[in-house]
């Protein structure tokens, strides 16, 4: 039987072609054939969820006056909107489903708060949104004027919720009741000027892409505490530009990361240990990459100015250079399902 793999994308778009698009790729078949197709008018969807059990997608209205629309999946892979509700906050840019599919958690950047929206049994964004501010500033003046949460996790124990705040160069850990976050998060403080952006795991140690400093700031995480040690820093990118880190994913004990301003992709490895990582090497990438995600033995990399996804293969423990390239408009996340 021959595996077929769907891939849902966010975008930002500024005209008719803003939506949630997909594309799929059946075994053996090769990317050079793959096309996307708008699934969902909806503006600017820039990331994607999907429920852990119901067949429900969710994405941000990443804006001023943030929204997150639910989305019920055909059997066809047709998209039909069940609700929408405000985030919480301003300018939503990540979404994360609690395992047990009640609660649906939103970064959102504009002012830091973290939103908890309620789900509905079947999975639908209800009205309930519970949210959570902070306060806080970083020393980079015209990125960290205050809270920018960016990024949503759930520790490696499942008994956290950890959102990265860019602004003040914090992690937040919230303790969670039944996925519920409690009011007071626990606070670890990374290295000034960071601006921690996304997070990778593996074992107990927690890997940040710092936006602002262009490095990899490993934190050795306790369960117990909700807290965090920084044990390491290493920078993502040589290349020439400027070293803006975006998404960073986790395959085995290869790092990949987005750097956009040199517009690469870094490879780095984890130490035997999980306390330090070393750059292996970087390659081109598609303008401006934004999320990434593993495909097979494949990473793709949502190249937002370069209106297209682009293809590179992993070899020896290595992304290569892009070999393929699907035309999404705008495309900022890539999301498997």
């Amino acid at each position: 039987m021959t595996m077929v793999r769907q891939f849902w994308i966010g975008t930002k778009a500024q005209d008719s072609s803003s939506g949630i698009w997909r594309f799929y790729k059946g075994a053996g078949s090769p990317w050079s054939d793959v096309t996307a197709v708008l699934m969902a008018v909806a503006p600017m969807p820039t990331f994607l969820a999907v429920h852990p059990h119901a067949e429900r997608l969710y994405a941000v209205g990443e804006g001023t006056r943030g929204g997150v629309a639910s989305y019920d999946v055909g059997t066809d892979c047709s998209l039909r909107r069940t609700g929408t509700v405000g985030s919480g906050g301003h300018g939503p840019c990540h979404l994360l489903v609690h395992p047990q599919g009640q609660w649906l958690y939103v970064a959102n950047y504009g002012d830091g708060v973290l939103g908890a929206i309620e789900l509905t049994e079947a999975g639908d964004v209800g009205e309930h949104v519970r949210t959570y501010t902070h306060s806080g500033s970083g020393p980079v003046v015209d990125r960290q004027d205050g809270p920018h949460a960016h990024f949503c996790a759930l520790s490696p124990g499942g008994d956290w919720l950890i959102v990265t705040d860019l602004g003040t160069d914090q992690l937040r850990a919230y303790p969670l009741d039944e996925g519920l976050p409690e009011d007071e998060p626990v606070l670890t403080s990374l290295p000034a000027g960071s601006g921690p952006r996304h997070v990778a795991m593996l074992g107990n140690h927690l890997y940040v892409a710092g936006e602002l400093s262009g490095e990899i700031v490993t934190v050795d995480w306790d369960e117990g505490t909700g807290q965090g040690e920084v044990v390491h820093t290493e920078a993502a990118s040589t290349a020439d530009g400027r070293h803006q880190l975006s998404h960073i994913e986790r395959a085995g004990d290869r790092l990949f990361v987005g750097v956009r301003g040199a517009d690469t992709l870094a490879t780095l490895a984890i130490a035997e240990d999980g306390a330090s990582t070393r750059l292996l090497g970087e390659v081109p990438t598609a303008t401006w990459p934004r999320h990434l995600t593993m495909a097979g033995e494949s990473v793709l990399v949502a190249g937002e100015n370069a209106d297209q996804v682009a293809v590179h293969p992993v070899s020896d423990g290595q992304a290569g250079e892009i070999t393929d390239r699907i035309a999404v408009p705008a495309p900022m996340c890539v999301l498997p399902m």
